[in-house]
């Protein structure tokens, strides 16, 4: 069987090379065009509806969308609006958010879980054109609100794990489950077994939710430029405190509070040098084309559907990361 393969992007780039990317990487084979949302970067439901203008096939979905800072009302507006003009090509991933930029943007979680939990719920009534209320909600309100006219289809729901009780939540609630970033194989392996039983605690079939992990990726002729870039990544991602329990299941000595501290003085470079050679073997793919592949198929052992990796750097690292694509669907 053809494995699948998403891309994703973090809004870094210029977006008319993300929108270029994205239909090399369809050509490719890719299956899925991920979107993250990074505060004070480029959108991601904007970036999806482009994606989803210049490609043809792959499904396009805007990840990591918080109930913090996504409303509801505009969020199933703009949800079912992109469903209207590509049908069965959109999904969404709703996800706590990072710690550190809800701080940043004067959000401070007390129950995160509750909130996805409830935004879920919430979007998908909206769905149905009938009046909707949430009272009681710490991230936002609804008093009747409804939508004018009908989503087409349902749309793909992923809920983003950070740790064990997300994962679980997924399981009970979503269509999907998508690992963040940076988690390792065994750590994949332990989320995916507790979305499956949640979701055959609720009376469902495991078999029909879906499963992708965004995987911390590079790739380079050498392997040695793609492990820095790893490096790099890891010290990024590491900033969010709820990767702890994935950090501490490893058993890698990570210096975390070191971490968060650099990143939010924005000294990247300062904060990689906290994430050691080990660390990035555990919790991302990164070497030749061949390494890779290798390594993405380790992944796709646990029962993983959709390993999601990142295209981007320099046009030779692009290329390469498009030759990965194609070894690995072939």
């Amino acid at each position: 069987m053809t494995n699948r393969i998403g891309i994703r992007f973090d809004g870094f780039e210029d977006v008319g090379e993300t929108i270029r990317v994205s239909r090399l990487a369809e050509e490719a084979g890719a299956s899925g065009l991920w979107m993250t949302e990074h505060i004070g970067y480029r959108e991601s439901m904007v970036s999806c509806m482009a994606f989803a203008m210049e490609t043809e096939r792959a499904m396009v979905v805007p990840a990591a969308v918080t109930p913090y800072l996504f409303h509801p009302t505009p969020t199933a507006m703009a949800l079912a609006t992109m469903t209207e003009a590509f049908p069965g090509r959109v999904g969404v991933s709703v996800a706590i958010g990072n710690t550190l930029d809800l701080k940043e943007s004067g959000k401070v979680p007390d129950d995160p879980v509750q909130a996805v939990d409830d935004f879920v719920a919430d979007l998908r009534a909206l769905w149905t054109m009938e009046p909707v209320t949430r009272e009681g909600s710490e991230a936002y309100g609804l008093d009747g609100a409804r939508m004018a006219f009908p989503c087409p289809e349902p749309v793909p729901v992923f809920v983003m794990a950070l740790g064990s009780d997300v994962a679980e939540k997924a399981g009970r609630i979503a269509d999907g489950v998508l690992m963040s970033a940076g988690f390792s194989v065994p750590f994949v392996r332990h989320c995916l077994g507790l979305a499956s039983k949640a979701a055959a605690d609720e009376g469902r079939d495991p078999a029909d939710l879906r499963t992708a992990a965004f995987i911390h990726f590079a790739v380079s002729e050498d392997g040695k430029a793609a492990r820095e870039a790893v490096r790099k990544k890891l010290a990024f991602l590491f900033r969010n405190r709820l990767m702890a329990e994935n950090i501490a299941s490893s058993g890698i000595p990570i210096d975390q509070d070191a971490i968060v501290e650099a990143v939010a003085a924005r000294d990247l470079d300062k904060a990689a040098t906290f994430v050691p050679d080990e660390a990035i073997d555990a919790f991302g793919v990164a070497g030749t084309v061949e390494e890779c592949a290798r390594s993405l198929e380790a992944y796709v052992e646990t029962g993983l559907q959709e390993p999601v990796i990142q295209v981007s750097g320099s046009e030779e690292e692009k290329a390469l990361a498009l030759k990965v694509i194609r070894e690995f669907t072939s």
